[in-house]
């Protein structure tokens, strides 16, 4: 896949302020939406694996994002190369600043989803058709490597052009993408704790403690009645008209169910069961024909597919469980506790739901000498429904039970294990073929981020 040629941009300083100031507020709503959109693609399909989704037309036989991988370069890193290169011509380093912390969150999907993927030399446009693959390692360091940047961007005092009404996110609250940095830099530490556990926790903590400081932080994309949320149209809908799509899996509906004896408060902002109580909600079981049907529906009323729902990329609850895991790996049982219990706090309170007493029912508020990671881990899995994030954790842990308690691995095709990455593009082999088959392994094996 290649970015579309750099072009000789117009001088600013021979050219009225008024073309950069245009230029810079069309590409950021376009790149913030491409993001969202990329986020809803690979959620759709991933979370079939984690199995906080299920398909009525079965598990799937094989992983293909060719849509999100075309979406991350085309409408994704390509515009944001612009943003970047016309903030840096005009002295604007918040715009620039901002585009960098959006390409680290494309890079991200890119190599959470495929591994390798072209990046260094994939803005060479035309001076180069065969862009070489960085790896995972590579891809990994950019990422961080793209958010100090961006955080040195964010915190200088002065931009000739600052974002406002086309800073689809944050509204040009500067102060909340560089939250959002240290947050993510906080994400792509802790996703490394294959390699030195140790390490990854610290720097996520480092990173975190500069992170969102509540719900208000949350990096989403807002939809409303003109421009509607993908899951309200593309599956609450369909659903609705009797053109059965996806819905809430049995796995993610028995977490709900088993927490406590009335269940979780959430399940009803998020599972639409009519009138079914808790207790006999179920789940859609893809991979298991002779399963039990379900009555769960992932409809127009449920939190996340009202028509002007979010798609909440990167969450204040995300970030409270990547310090609680981080500070359970480092031992200190204390602030895990705490940031385990706020997270659920930050969960619940986003889906605005009345807690009620579950937040202090023994098998939620366990306290920090019986806190397992499965307690932090099954919490995050639930707050992270129908974002990708969650099968990066998944995949951490090798779908292990230590961490997501009765997961059942999926195999109803006899492959010999769970799915590690997503296939590459047919058009990628057609396109770079040399460097895509050289990069192609079987999706059963895992990343080098997770070995």
């Amino acid at each position: 896949m290649l970015f579309a040629s750099c072009e000789s941009f117009l001088d600013v300083n021979t050219d009225p302020n008024r073309v950069t100031d245009v230029t810079l507020n069309s590409l950021l709503p376009t790149t913030i939406e491409a993001a969202s959109a990329a986020h809803y693609r690979s959620a759709y399909t991933t979370n079939q694996i984690t199995q906080h989704l299920g398909s009525y037309f079965g598990y799937p036989q094989i992983l293909s994002l060719s849509s999100t991988w075309s979406g991350i370069y085309l409408k994704g890193l390509n515009n944001l190369d612009q943003l970047i290169i016309k903030a840096e011509e005009s002295n604007s380093p918040h715009y620039a600043g901002i585009g960098k912390v959006l390409s680290a969150i494309n890079v991200g999907l890119l190599t959470d989803n495929w591994e390798a993927a072209p990046y260094s030399e994939a803005i060479l446009g035309s001076d180069n058709f065969t862009p070489k693959f960085d790896s995972q390692e590579q891809l990994y360091a950019s990422i961080n490597s793209l958010l100090d940047a961006a955080i040195t961007d964010l915190q200088k005092s002065e931009s000739i052009f600052a974002p406002g009404s086309d800073d689809l996110a944050y509204n040009g609250d500067i102060s909340k993408w560089i939250k959002l940095a240290y947050t993510l830099k906080a994400r792509y530490a802790i996703h490394l704790t294959n390699k030195n556990g140790t390490q990854a926790a610290s720097d996520a903590l480092s990173a975190i403690s500069n992170g969102f400081t509540s719900n208000g932080d949350d990096f989403q994309l807002m939809y409303n009645s003109v421009n509607k949320n993908p899951w309200h149209t593309s599956v609450a809908l369909a659903n609705n008209t009797g053109n059965l799509t996806i819905t809430q899996g049995s796995y993610f509906v028995d977490l709900l169910k088993g927490i406590t004896d009335e269940g979780d408060p959430r399940m009803a902002a998020l599972v639409d069961a009519g009138d079914i109580p808790n207790a006999e909600v179920v789940g859609i079981t893809s991979y298991d024909d002779n399963a039990a049907p379900n009555n769960s529906d992932l409809s127009e009323t449920t939190w996340h597919s009202t028509e002007s729902a979010p798609i909440v990329m990167v969450s204040y609850a995300e970030a409270k469980f990547i310090e609680a895991e981080a500070a359970f790996i480092s031992n200190d049982k204390t602030r895990a506790y705490d940031a385990y219990l706020e997270g659920i706090a930050a969960n619940v309170s986003k889906l605005e739901v009345e807690a009620g007493d579950f937040l202090t029912h023994p098998n939620v508020a366990v306290g920090a000498d019986n806190l397992t990671l499965s307690d932090i881990m099954e919490q995050k899995y639930i707050a992270l429904y129908l974002n990708p994030e969650a099968w990066v954790d998944m995949r951490r842990y090798n779908y292990s039970t230590d961490a997501y308690t009765g997961f059942v691995e999926a195999d109803p095709f006899e492959l010999g294990g769970s799915f590690q990455r997503v296939r590459y593009p047919d058009d990628e082999f057609n396109r770079n073929g040399d460097e895509t088959q050289a990069n192609n392994k079987d999706l059963l094996v895992q990343m080098w981020r997770d070995q």
